[in-house]
């Protein structure tokens, strides 16, 4: 009696026998929206996969590792074209929260069916020679947080406009044409930073395109940035946002947003468990 190969068995074997490709997917995050995304493979050949393209490019990973308590994964991702736009913004430290995904997958299957490797976040990016290492922490980590998330403290515990803030950004937000750019992008003029009094765009940030970079400094038609922005010159437009120092009388007097503030202003500032009369 002779046995027959079930077509489900045929395939398992191949797959063994496959090389199979990777492929990446590195996008940012700021205030819960997705942006910025970079799609890359390993191949030789770009790739399409769920109507993305994903680029051929020098990249490559390490091992998946853990730590001690085999509780958070990291990885490390390797670049050797420093060129790429990816590793070109990471260096000028992205303002929010950046995401990768490793993919496997294999070109012959029709369609394309994608086991995921590798899903985290971008905890530090590094540069040797003509390479770039960006080191990668695993989506454990950030189910690992520590809850409550917020603090018992002077100083209010929202984000700038994100949801529980619920200021409308808009409101405070104006247009501006560059009249001057100086050390390298982070310091900006332009006449209509001087139509808000002094202090009001600082520790709000400034947004051209899909870059956002946080305003340190903010006096007349003068502001600064902690990170440049890509691709500044004079005659750039750029939009820049109010700022706020996160103090009671900032979120009553400049936003009127009291009602929603997370802070304790009247908590006694010696702690009574370390202090002695």
């Amino acid at each position: 009696m002779t046995k027959s190969q079930t077509q489900e068995y045929i395939d398992k074997e191949e797959a063994t026998l496959r090389k199979p490709v990777e492929i990446y997917h590195i996008w940012g995050e700021s205030a819960g929206i997705a942006q910025d995304h970079y799609r890359y493979t390993s191949g030789d050949v770009d790739v399409i996969f769920n109507g993305n393209v994903y680029s051929t490019l020098s990249i490559e990973r390490g091992s998946i590792s853990y730590d001690s308590k085999l509780e958070i994964s990291t990885l490390s991702i390797q670049i050797t074209a420093l060129d790429e736009p990816v590793i070109k913004y990471l260096a000028r430290n992205a303002f929010g929260v950046y995401w990768v995904e490793v993919l496997k997958l294999f070109r012959d299957q029709d369609p394309y069916e994608a086991n995921v490797i590798f899903l985290g976040q971008i905890k530090n990016v590094s540069f040797q020679g003509v390479q770039g290492n960006i080191e990668c922490t695993g989506f454990e980590s950030y189910l690992n947080r520590t809850i409550p998330k917020f603090r018992y403290q002077t100083s209010c515990n929202h984000m700038l406009y994100d949801n529980n803030c619920n200021i409308d950004k808009t409101l405070y937000s104006l247009n501006a044409t560059l009249t001057d750019v100086r050390n390298n992008g982070l310091q900006l003029s332009s006449p209509t930073f001087g139509t808000k009094p002094n202090d009001w765009f600082t520790f709000g940030y400034a947004e051209s395109g899909i870059n956002k970079r946080m305003i340190t400094y903010h006096v007349s038609s003068v502001i600064k940035l902690r990170y440049a922005l890509p691709d500044l010159a004079i005659g750039s437009a750029i939009t820049v946002y109010a700022g706020c120092d996160l103090t009671p009388e900032t979120c009553r007097d400049k936003f009127d947003n009291l009602d929603n503030s997370l802070l304790f202003p009247y908590i006694p500032l010696d702690s009574p468990v370390t202090s002695f009369a």
